[in-house]
């Protein structure tokens, strides 16, 4: 059954599945409150780098859609860098991925649709073992 997820498993690499999409409120919602638990077991202070994979998220209802813009935009002061992977299968869903990136208003927050040129911009800011999670993470694992 597909869900969404948000587990850091190395360091500081924040990691975000987004297979079962965003229909409701209460969807964007309970994401959320999973990656500020996660979040939460960072030493104070420290910022986190967030990789999310929405190759399989289907378009967002509307309401969902304006819930996350929000949310995400909450994030911008613990998040070091951020980098959102898409299929470019779905044009709606794209078109939402770029709206709510943009209204996050993060300069460091990106959407690839190439996973070496995500692991690319991404590699300067991670350590050597977040490194190697982030590539098995983008593999599925």
């Amino acid at each position: 059954m597909a869900a969404n997820t948000a587990k850091i498993t190395v360091g500081r690499l924040l990691e975000i599945r987004a297979d079962a999409g965003y229909k409701t409120r209460a969807d964007v919602d309970l994401l959320f409150d999973a990656i500020e638990r996660e979040v939460g077991k960072l030493a104070r202070g420290q910022r986190h780098v967030t990789v999310v994979d929405w190759r399989r998220c289907p378009v967002m209802a509307p309401e969902a859609a304006e819930r996350i813009a929000t949310r995400i935009a909450g994030t911008n002061a613990t998040t070091d860098r951020s980098a959102a992977l898409a299929a470019n299968d779905s044009p709606v869903a794209v078109l939402q991925f770029v709206r709510v990136i943009r209204e996050a208003r993060l300069p460091d927050r990106k959407l690839f649709f190439d996973e070496s040129e995500l692991v690319e911009w991404l590699k300067d800011t991670l350590s050597a073992p977040e490194l190697r999670r982030l590539r098995e993470f983008l593999r599925g694992a």
